[in-house]
């Protein structure tokens, strides 16, 4: 009996613990069916290659093969003798707006496209799901955005005019090589009268060539007219283009130098761009700023009855590698004459007016603005033969918070101002700023806020409309700044170097610090996050050819366009470039020049 209750006993525990098993394999089942798997980027991402592949629209082979398509078109039309023909039996003008048209409907469709797609992750974690969609957006727009280049191309190929030819060349060829040869019948025409006539002295203006009255902007300020009485072989000296140009700053001597022999100097905007320009390695390294310097070229006249000169600014021209500049010496070298002389040819023949050298340029770092021995070595050397008080002089310290500036010329005695006679100092960085606004408005551009920033680095991408997980903000050093605007002078259209830096990650947001611009890939203790490149309009496709199979290193593209001066950052996703504008971070790369400076 007991024997049977043991037996019993056991059989219960058995069925109990079978029992617990299969309660707790059930709540375990119920618990892994609701517990999401993580997903990564990368393996949507691959995923998502694969499955585009499957739409007829998007498989690779498709869009290369209407690719081809429309670059044949393009190929034949550029050698067509009978252009219009040739898009008639084609049926062209059709054919351009059904893909178009198709285009545009599969533009409207990528949404649906990537949430079918995503269906399949339904219910599961993917561990950047903004960078993610990103991502596969950008991989199907990048397919459409090459086929809608390519067929834009075409359409501009289309409305482009064959030029009319004559014996194989081109009319405005032909034209060009008949204007040629009687540009060089009237020179030798001119040459050959020149020399039967003697050679007049450097022309002095007479009183009655000049004259006084209200100007433009009735403010009853002197206006010069300059009006030769006899033609010589100099050409015609006037400022009447400058007097009331409002792309000249103008300056009235009077107000800074005692009996100053130069009564008004009119600077012009983009050369003032340019002085400043030069000085930006001081701000790169103020521990190293050197004494450097320029010349300028300009215009001038003379008024006789008063016995004073007005003076236009307008041209800088740089030393060669022969120049000297230290602490004892102040050499411009023979190299830069050369350049002189041949800018001067230039622009006297382009003109027909009469330009000189009107001003050089030199800086004190950290010396005060004063006029040396030396300095007045050089300003005899380099005045005018016949009328030498017309040459003025700039010196500016570089490392004062404003740039100090002082505007030294001669008395009307023929001595030089000294610091004790400068009644005032401008500075250089006021009149940077009254330049760029000046260029903006000669360009049409509305001229923005400057821009104001009290951080150690500038984020690019602070205005931007949208932002990724992955590339949430680019955030320049001012020494980056400086090595931008340092390349633009040695590096035309194309890939100028690599930007080196960090990456900082907080809240799962990364953002990328760039410390300096360089053309090597590697540097010391900083990572590869991006690339400068300079093209001549803003193309996603056009950068990314550049950029070529290097895109991979990087996470961010800064684009340098010199049409408008702005400078576009473009964040790299799934290691292609970011299609959509609304990511983009866009600067006028002035601005950032003003704000490195404010700052230092």
């Amino acid at each position: 009996m007991m024997k049977r209750i043991h037996v019993l006993l056991a059989l219960v525990a058995i069925l109990l613990t079978t029992s617990l098993q299969l309660s707790a394999q059930k709540r375990y089942r119920h618990y892994y069916r609701y517990v999401p798997k993580t997903v990564t980027v990368a393996e949507v991402v691959s995923n998502f290659r694969q499955y585009v592949e499957d739409i007829p629209y998007f498989n690779e082979s498709t869009i290369q093969s209407l690719n081809d398509e429309v670059t044949e078109h393009i190929d034949r039309l550029q050698n067509w003798k009978d252009r219009k023909a040739y898009i008639e039996d084609n049926n062209l003008t059709e054919f351009v707006f059904v893909q178009k048209e198709e285009l545009t409907k599969q533009k409207e469709g990528v949404g649906m496209v990537i949430d079918q797609f995503m269906e399949q992750y339904h219910g599961r974690l993917i561990s950047d799901s903004i960078a993610c969609r990103d991502s596969l957006e950008n991989i199907v727009y990048s397919k459409l955005v090459r086929l809608e280049t390519n067929l834009n191309l075409l359409e501009r190929e289309m409305n482009t005019k064959k030029e009319i030819q004559f014996g194989g060349l081109p009319l405005d060829t032909l034209l060009g090589i008949i204007g040629g040869i009687v540009a060089l019948l009237l020179i030798w025409a001119i040459v050959r009268a020149a020399r039967k006539r003697k050679h007049a002295p450097a022309p002095v203006v007479n009183p009655s060539n000049v004259s006084r009255g209200s100007t433009a902007n009735g403010t009853g300020e002197a206006g010069i007219v300059v009006r030769r009485k006899t033609a010589t072989i100099l050409k015609k000296q006037s400022l009447e283009d400058v007097i009331d140009n409002p792309h000249y700053m103008k300056i009235n001597l009077e107000d800074c130098c005692y009996e100053s022999a130069v009564r008004r100097m009119y600077i012009k905007d983009t050369c003032l761009v340019d002085i400043f320009n030069m000085y930006l390695p001081d701000l790169e390294d103020p521990d190293n700023a050197r004494e450097y310097g320029c010349m300028v070229l300009g215009r001038w006249v003379y008024d006789a009855e008063n016995s004073e000169y007005y003076v236009s600014l307008e041209q800088i021209v740089l030393p060669g590698d022969d120049a000297v500049f230290d602490e004892y010496e102040l050499n411009f070298g023979g190299k830069i004459k050369l350049k002189i002389l041949e800018l001067l040819r230039k622009l006297r023949r382009e003109t027909n007016l009469q330009y000189d050298l009107t001003c050089w340029v030199h800086s004190h770092p950290g010396l005060t603005v004063f006029f040396s021995n030396a300095d007045s070595n050089v300003q005899d050397q380099l005045k005018h033969p016949q009328h030498p008080k017309f040459l003025t002089a700039l010196v500016i310290d570089t490392l004062t918070p404003t740039m100090e500036t002082g505007v030294f010329t001669y008395h009307r005695d023929m001595t030089l101002n000294s610091r004790n006679d400068l009644k005032k100092l401008y500075s250089l960085v006021e009149w940077y700023e009254w330049a760029q606004r000046s260029v903006e408005q000669g360009d049409e551009v509305v001229s923005e806020t400057p821009i104001e920033s009290n951080s150690t680095y500038f984020n690019t991408l602070s205005e931007s409309k949208e932002h990724t997980t992955a590339c949430f903000g680019i955030n320049l050093s001012p020494d980056t700044i400086v090595d931008l605007c340092m390349s633009l002078s040695n590096n035309s259209n194309g890939l100028v170097g690599f930007i080196h830096g960090r990456a900082n990650t907080k809240d799962q947001l990364t953002e990328y610090v760039a410390e300096r611009l360089s053309d090597k890939e590697k540097e010391d203790n900083l990572e590869n996050v991006g690339c400068f490149v300079i093209a001549p309009h803003l193309s996603i496709p056009s950068v990314r050819k550049v950029v070529g199979e290097k895109i991979g290193q990087f996470k961010f593209v800064l684009v340098y366009t010199p049409n408008d001066g702005m400078l576009t950052s473009i964040p790299v996703m799934a290691d292609d470039l970011c299609s959509y504008e609304s990511y983009y971070g866009s600067q006028k790369l002035e601005d950032l020049k003003l704000w490195t400076k404010n700052n230092r």
